[in-house]
């Protein structure tokens, strides 16, 4: 309860104008503290005062609420612009399998043909084609992994 309030905040609290408060801050009844009043010293000059009876605690807890429902409101996109951007990524991921599906039915058809021309070629160029299709079976295996 020693909270600091202004004078113009504890002059609500309380049910009075600044000018009575500054009336007992001059007969030394209140002190104030860089233009503050802690709400305990309020309290003994005023007992009858409840400390949220001006409504200051439901009205911070409303200002509270009402910006966390504007930041919410705000920064969260909709449920329905959620759905587009969920069928736009699934179609994308689709299209994306389709293309892994046709590289990899591409890769299977290059094994086939590397090999057979492999059987076409003298040693010179067998030699070339066998280094050639070593590096290209070990790049398949990496690319398989992951």
């Amino acid at each position: 309860m020693n909270h600091l309030l202004s004078l113009s905040q504890a002059a609500r609290m309380v049910g009075v104008s600044r000018k009575v408060l500054q009336g007992h801050v001059q007969m030394g009844d209140l002190s104030v503290f860089e233009g503050y009043i802690r709400e305990s010293e309020l309290l003994k000059v005023f007992p009858d005062t409840q400390s949220d009876k001006s409504g200051m605690v439901e009205k911070m807890q409303r200002i509270q609420a009402d910006a966390i429902n504007k930041y919410v409101n705000e920064t969260l996109p909709d449920a329905d612009h959620l759905a587009s951007e969920v069928q736009r990524l699934r179609a994308a991921l689709e299209e994306s399998e389709e293309r892994v599906v046709s590289y990899q039915l591409l890769t299977s058809e290059m094994k086939v043909r590397l090999n057979e021309f492999d059987k076409k070629c003298d040693k010179k160029q067998s030699l070339m084609m066998g280094t050639l299709i070593g590096w290209f079976f070990s790049q398949c295996k990496l690319r398989e992994k992951k």
